[in-house]
């Protein structure tokens, strides 16, 4: 790495969003009720040509993975589960009456861990979405695996449902980063759920790495992927660590003495673009990569991609329903945020309420800088007339103080503009996060210097 490298990871390596939303879930403070979010569904009834996109968060595990922010619940009374399913299934029936007819092309469970169900269950459950949507034949249907816990009768059980997709968590194979972050998964384990998903013809296949953990090292790390890179995954999603205790307790079990440097974690990054490339995955925004036939391409490359609480995802403009304990639907202008309390959604709806705890709806300007920043997070590139010809505004005026911070990291190298295009460069994918940062306006110096609300950018 050299000098002027390093000298701009310390400049930039501040705290920051990485924009799965905007604005992001720490600045929805206006007042939201059920009720928002029940009108804007019956305003889109009338909306013809929509397809919808479906969420549901089982949130069991058996372990804590320290690292983990997700919202979990750890307990091995499985029992639980029949509990918590019993009140999805109450929630997609209060739900469905306010959606227009409109077909499903999208479902994707998430967690916590939905092997954690049984393959019971999971038909239960599935079998609830074909009660009250129209699936098309050709939806995506995909959940995050656990290989240390899932078997081969789920599998076989998730492929006879019409599953086609997994996404698999790996992180770090070394025995001593695993020990520090709780979370110990054999190569072997993963080979086996790999091959597993491959004999029973999933048509693709995910997995998940993160960078930033405690004791890694470059040469450790650089054999982890090459193990996997060799069994071939059709996607790499490439995580960058969020430290942040302070919202997530489990994290101050890790030492962080132990976690490595912005300096280490570029390195770790650069290390991973080599070899990715080396493979012939091809880089997809700020932590995806995928082979050159995937979706996902196709998606970059048609400006179709889009970007939410699940990572990159195809399908841009569907709907994004969401079911269960802290899940969070994106419906146009609307973001509407369940319980993350189990106890406050079961009694939510045995008082047969919606269990929304918060939510946003976006104002004109929200919408704007929506669309900028989500345009540089999935394509690395803007369209300032198409964004003037959508919004009827004049970019320079609208973004004058924008542009001359814009204009600094064009020097930097980070970007290239003109009066027609942004563009981000290869440089400038480090600092994806800080380029978007800019068209924030619900950030300040202030509020970044004095917040907990954010990881690291870098």
């Amino acid at each position: 790495m050299n000098n002027n490298l390093l000298e701009l990871i310390q400049k930039y390596d501040t705290q920051g969003p990485r924009y799965t939303s905007y604005p992001t879930v720490p600045h929805w403070n206006q007042p939201f009720l059920a009720q928002d979010y029940q009108k804007k569904l019956r305003a889109l009834q009338k909306k013809e040509s929509q397809t919808l996109a479906l969420y549901t968060h089982i949130p069991f595990c058996e372990e804590k993975c320290y690292f983990c922010a997700c919202n979990v619940v750890i307990t091995r009374k499985k029992e639980q589960a029949d509990l918590y399913l019993k009140y999805v299934k109450k929630e997609l029936a209060l739900l469905v009456p306010f959606l227009a007819a409109s077909p499903v092309t999208q479902i994707h469970w998430g967690g916590g861990t939905p092997t954690y169900l049984s393959c019971e269950q999971m038909e239960d459950l599935f079998h609830e979405y074909e009660k009250y949507f129209s699936i098309s034949p050709s939806a995506e249907i995909s959940l995050e695996l656990d290989p240390r816990v899932t078997s081969y009768e789920q599998l076989k059980t998730l492929r006879h449902l019409g599953f086609n997709r997994v996404s698999m968590g790996v992180q770090d194979f070394d025995p001593k980063v695993q020990e520090a972050i709780h979370r110990h998964q054999t190569e072997e384990q993963t080979q086996k759920a790999y091959a597993w998903c491959r004999e029973l013809g999933f048509s693709s296949v995910n997995m998940d790495f993160v960078y930033g953990l405690p004791f890694q090292t470059r040469d450790s790390f650089e054999k982890n992927l090459r193990t996997i890179v060799a069994l071939g995954p059709d996607r790499l999603a490439f995580y960058n660590y969020a430290h942040v205790p302070w919202h997530v307790p489990y994290q101050k079990l890790i030492p962080e003495h132990a976690l490595p440097t912005a300096h280490l974690k570029v390195e770790l990054f650069e290390s991973a673009l080599s070899i990715f490339k080396e493979a012939q995955y091809l880089p997809i925004g700020l932590d995806h990569f995928a082979k050159s036939n995937d979706e996902l391409i196709r998606a970059f490359e048609t400006r179709t991609l889009r970007r939410n609480f699940m990572g990159y995802t195809t399908q841009k403009d569907s709907l994004l329903l969401a079911f269960g304990v802290s899940s969070i639907s994106d419906v146009d202008d609307v973001y509407s945020q369940n319980f993350r309390k189990l106890s406050d959604y079961y009694r939510a709806l045995d008082e047969d309420k919606w269990p929304v705890m918060k939510g946003h709806v976006l104002s004109p300007d929200d919408r704007l800088r929506r669309h900028v920043i989500m345009e540089l997070m999935c394509a690395l590139e803007l369209s300032i007339p198409r964004v003037e010809k959508q919004f009827l505004i004049s970019f320079s005026e609208t973004f004058s103080k924008e542009l001359l911070a814009l204009k600094r990291m064009s020097e930097e190298g980070f970007l290239t503009m003109d009066s027609q295009k942004i563009s981000v460069t290869e440089l400038g994918r480090i600092f994806l996060r800080n380029i978007c940062m800019v068209f924030d306006a619900y950030l300040s110096k202030e509020v970044l210097s004095s917040s907990k609300q954010y990881s690291r950018t870098i």
